[in-house]
């Protein structure tokens, strides 16, 4: 069984992009994408679509064998827990503390506020330099690390597929080498991943297979 399955979709444009017209994808363990497109609003089109961000006008989508049904957000929670998500324009909820975000989707599928963050999830604050802000408020902290505190967020998910969106400028260039050893971790242990990356060092490294779109015509290699 393939994890993710996209049948006949279609993606209505966004930006300057051409969408994407009537296109079959699969993904399965151990896969690690990359993609490679004359519209970075198509690539970042197809990110948002399998992180179900973005809903077709056309097409099946199959998460474990299972149909989305995208008439109700609240019937793709049970796939966007296992999907994870990291990219320049993902947010936190700004009123809320970074403890507190990190925390959100646990508080909520565990049904219990008397959660504390696991060990993994503090030693991760702690390698990327955020441990000490994790009491303050989203809103008040610089864009670098707003986006470590999202990556961290995605990655203790423990994701079944992960999207990474330019992972070289998420983090910091003195914590690159970290969070390169993360997603080589990951892909060791088979997650599979689709990244949009313009580092052609990174890719050659992560990669095991490549995406191109063209004109909005979508193939596979």
């Amino acid at each position: 069984m393939y994890l993710s399955e996209l049948s006949d979709y279609v993606l209505a444009p966004i930006g300057t992009g051409s969408g994407l017209n009537r296109f079959n994808f699969t993904i399965s363990k151990g896969d690690a994408y990359s993609i490679k497109s004359d519209s970075g609003d198509d690539a970042r089109l197809l990110l948002k679509a399998l992180a179900t961000l973005i809903y077709p006008t056309r097409g099946t989508y199959l998460f474990y064998g299972e149909k989305l049904d995208f008439t109700d957000y609240r019937k793709l929670l049970f796939c966007k827990r296992e999907i994870g998500y990291i990219a320049l324009d993902s947010a936190m909820i700004s009123n809320r503390t970074i403890r507190e975000n990190l925390l959100f989707m646990r508080h909520y599928f565990e049904n219990s506020m008397d959660i504390s963050l696991d060990e993994q999830t503090k030693k991760l604050c702690r390698d990327f330099g955020i441990y000490d802000k994790l009491d303050t408020h989203a809103s008040k902290l610089d864009r670098m690390d707003l986006r470590v505190a999202i990556a961290i967020r995605e990655l203790t998910k423990r994701p079944k597929l992960l999207i990474v969106e330019r992972p070289e400028d998420l983090v910091s260039h003195s914590k690159r080498g970290l969070f390169l050893k993360i997603l080589n971790d990951m892909i060791i242990a088979k997650i599979p991943m689709v990244l949009l990356s313009y580092s052609e060092d990174l890719i050659r490294e992560l990669e095991t297979k490549k995406i191109t779109i063209e004109n909005g015509k979508f193939t596979t290699i």
